[in-house]
């Protein structure tokens, strides 16, 4: 089983949704501990073992480290919000250690 941590700005996302959204992502999320891969997960990038999930209209980005069984979770938002930044961007914030 994985552990799941989330990036701060994860975790202030989901703080502000309504409950009913709160609870459709914490669902998905804690379901990554189990299958970290899930049927629908998309690789973003092979080299950081980045990977992007659905809930919903939302999309989770994480990544995903074999040696310690963890799943980073390092965004989550609006599918039509999630990249605006840029992949690249999302893949440095994954490799800052403000967990």
């Amino acid at each position: 089983m994985y552990e799941v941590e989330l990036k701060p700005q994860a975790q202030r996302f989901i703080e502000r949704q309504s409950q009913k959204v709160k609870r459709q992502l914490i669902k998905r999320i804690e379901a990554l501990q189990e299958d970290p891969r899930p049927p629908g997960s998309k690789l973003l990038n092979s080299e950081k073992k980045v990977y992007r999930v659905r809930s919903g209209s939302y999309r989770i980005v994480y990544q995903v480290n074999e040696k310690e069984l963890l799943v980073l979770v390092a965004k989550v938002d609006d599918r039509k919000d999630v990249y605006k930044k840029g992949l690249k961007y999302l893949i440095k914030a994954l490799e800052t250690d403000t967990a």
